[in-house]
């Protein structure tokens, strides 16, 4: 399947996460059924996806006719087989429980013949282990997601041992005409790579907490008005360039702590980063100070805001 000849979408699983998956596709313009497994639980999808369209009228991001519009596209069933028929491109948002995702992906295996592909928003089962209860595992994908997925841009893509590059590249296309920001793991990992800088920082913080050091609310406070702030424009790779690498690898130090291999490596190439021209990443001096700018006019504008609604 290509990305340009998709047209019907299927959402098995429109909970938490998988309405607001849908509401991503129907304001694409995609047609898309929303299956769950009761009436009651398909109305609470279609209440939530009218409330996301809502508060995106109220932020002006949309517009009343753009929203209901999107809200049309729209389709809850009880029924997997309608829900997927006919559908070129279906995502799995069910309970994380290995078993269960098979037996949908085994049952969606017979109801969407090739070449529709079939994703899964696992937060970190095995695509190859999903995968391995369909007779064609070349098309099944990892899209995962990160709530709440409708404002959120990032998806993991992740392949498993057969999923073909076409399959892979079909995802990339179809998010990146979405205007998400899709991003290929290089391998399959468990808990792919999102969840694992998650828990990496959420582990610290309850030791912290446990370890007498911090309560939760001023780990709260040290992540949202700290480097949680900095971090909506910089990653840590691009930050750690702009530090310098030499003393990033001299902090760690300080700590009684051997600085890794791969930062160890650049220093040791005297790749230092901006102020070297290379680093992680390639700069110049344009670069660098337009990175900077960005940055700065980002945190002025939020301390702008953060005076007025009288937080500071």
């Amino acid at each position: 399947m290509k990305e340009d000849s998709l047209n019907k979408v299927a959402i098995i699983g429109a909970g938490l996460m998988g309405f607001g998956i849908g509401v991503d596709f129907a304001r694409a313009g995609y047609d898309v059924a929303l299956w769950n497994t009761s009436p009651t639980t398909s109305q609470q999808a279609m209440t939530r996806a009218r409330k996301a369209f809502d508060r995106m009228v109220e932020a002006e991001f949309i517009t009343r006719e753009e929203a209901e519009g999107a809200y049309a596209h729209l389709q809850p069933t009880t029924d997997m087989t309608e829900a997927a028929r006919g559908a070129d491109y279906v995502v799995e948002s069910v309970l994380e429980q290995l078993p269960l995702k098979q037996d949908v992906f085994r049952r969606l295996d017979v109801i969407c013949p090739p070449p529709a592909i079939l994703a899964t928003n696992t937060s970190g089962l095995s695509p190859t282990a999903i995968a391995a209860a369909t007779t064609h595992p070349e098309r099944v994908v990892v899209t995962h997601y990160f709530q709440p997925p409708h404002l959120i841009p990032l998806v993991e893509i992740v392949g498993g041992e057969k999923t073909s590059s076409q399959t892979i590249e079909t995802a990339f296309q179809v998010l990146t005409r979405m205007r998400k920001k899709p991003v290929k793991l290089l391998k399959e990992t468990p808990g792919f790579a999102g969840n694992a800088i998650q828990n990496g920082i959420g582990m610290m913080a309850i030791g912290l907490v446990e370890k007498g050091i911090c309560t939760p609310e001023m780990v709260d406070t040290i992540i949202t008005m700290g480097f949680g702030r900095r971090m909506r424009m910089t990653g840590y790779f691009d930050r750690m360039d702009l530090i310098g690498l030499d003393l990033v690898a001299d902090i760690v130090t300080a700590q009684g702590l051997t600085p890794p291999r791969l930062i160890a490596e650049h220093v040791e190439r005297s790749e230092l980063g901006a102020k070297t021209g290379k680093g992680f990443y390639k700069w110049t001096p344009e670069s660098a100070e337009a990175f900077n700018y960005r940055q700065e006019m980002e945190l002025i504008r939020l301390l702008k805001q953060d005076y007025e609604k009288g937080i500071l």
